[in-house]
């Protein structure tokens, strides 16, 4: 390489959590580049079982592995949001955090060779043809007795199959004892997310003797209320699995017979005891779509339709009172809702349905540049 002259290597993942094949990445990406960003997808998701680890824990796991590997390549690691049902918005993400990336390493972008890399594993990497103005770097799939090494398996090691002789064969020695070390420092973190594990697999089991019995898969139909009135937005808390504790949309499963507005109103009712007649609010329903990116809901193949209702403005909000399965209901101003403290995908449903949902994705990073020792 000429001395003006630079390669970046660039690599995006979820790393939930960091395991021998991002590894080989990593150390793939040590023999043809200068140094290393990694886009650490999902940064900003409430910890459940998909996402059990927070952005910085993440990154520490990232830097351990890599000092231990004892590889040398200049290494950093920028927060990536999720952006479900906006495939130009992520990859406008992504974009931009190598721009700032660059500014902030004092690299010029004439005069570096971006080349993105990762392995080319399943329909999750589609991503890595969406930028055709850089350079493309695959590597090589780790298996282990012929099966890829995969994060979800990594996490079923960590959470449910406890009694695994050997994990760290198939997913890095080091890796396993890393992060088995941090949640035996962290036994709240740990109990949390095998509770939700528990119940994910308790209710894939459910679904699957179904789908068994009948000979084909079952779609779950949900429907959820995005109720808004003078700048806030009808909230309530969980009180059961999954994503017990968090903060979600009032919504529920269809009851035989229901159409989706039906279950959705019912349901809007039971968790929030609105104090308004049902007949007055259909008539402030303004909008209405369905969400069922596959990926959605930790549990499986579960849609919704959402519907939008928009309450008169006025001085004080419409009375709510947790019920049902919510153990709370409350109005949370639009400018204050975050993705950290959302349930499942409902974070990116009030990003479709509601416009002036500020979230600025440029804003984190530069937050978060600020903040980087």
């Amino acid at each position: 390489m000429g001395q003006d002259s630079h390669t970046l290597a660039v690599f995006v993942g979820r790393f939930q959590p960091f395991h021998a094949g991002h590894l080989d990445v990593v150390e793939n990406a040590s023999a043809f580049a200068d140094s290393l960003l990694m886009l650490v997808g999902s940064a900003y998701r409430a910890r459940s079982w998909k996402n059990p680890f927070h952005f910085r824990e993440r990154v520490g796991f990232i830097e351990k592995a890599v000092e231990t590997a004892g590889l040398k390549l200049p290494l950093a690691c920028l927060p990536l949001v999720d952006t479900l049902y906006n495939d130009r918005a992520w990859a406008a993400n992504v974009r931009t955090a190598v721009r700032l990336h660059l500014r902030n390493a004092g690299l010029s972008p004439m005069a570096t060779r971006v080349v993105l890399t990762g392995y080319d594993k399943d329909a999750s990497s589609a991503y890595l043809k969406w930028f055709p103005e850089w350079d493309l770097q695959s590597a090589d799939v780790r298996t282990h007795e012929d099966v890829v090494v995969s994060a979800t398996d990594f996490r079923r090691a960590l959470f449910l199959d406890v009694n695994d002789p050997e994990p760290g064969a198939a997913f890095g020695h080091g890796p396993h004892e890393t992060v088995s070390a941090w949640l035996a420092q962290n036994p709240d973190v740990f109990a949390k997310v095998r509770e939700e594990a528990e119940f994910t697999r308790d209710y894939q089991k459910r679904i699957k003797a179904g789908e068994e019995a009948l000979g084909y898969p079952i779609t779950i139909n949900t429907a959820d209320a995005v109720v808004i009135q003078s700048g806030h937005v009808l909230l309530v808390r969980r009180g059961l699995m999954p994503g017990k504790g968090l903060l979600a949309l009032p919504g529920g499963h269809l009851s035989p017979g229901e159409t989706a507005l039906d279950a959705a109103i019912r349901e809007l009712y039971e968790e929030c005891r609105l104090d308004m007649p049902k007949g007055a609010l259909r008539g402030r329903l303004r909008n209405r779509q369905v969400f069922d990116h596959p990926e959605r809901s930790e549990r499986g193949w579960v849609r919704t339709e959402a519907f939008t209702f928009e309450l008169e403005d006025r001085k004080t909000l419409e009375k709510v009172r947790g019920g049902d399965d919510a153990t709370q209901a409350l109005w949370v101003p639009i400018a204050e809702i975050t993705p950290d403290e959302m349930f499942e995908d409902h974070f990116d449903i009030l990003q479709t349905m509601v416009p002036d949902l500020p979230f600025a994705y440029s804003s984190l990073l530069m937050a978060h540049a600020t903040q980087a020792p």
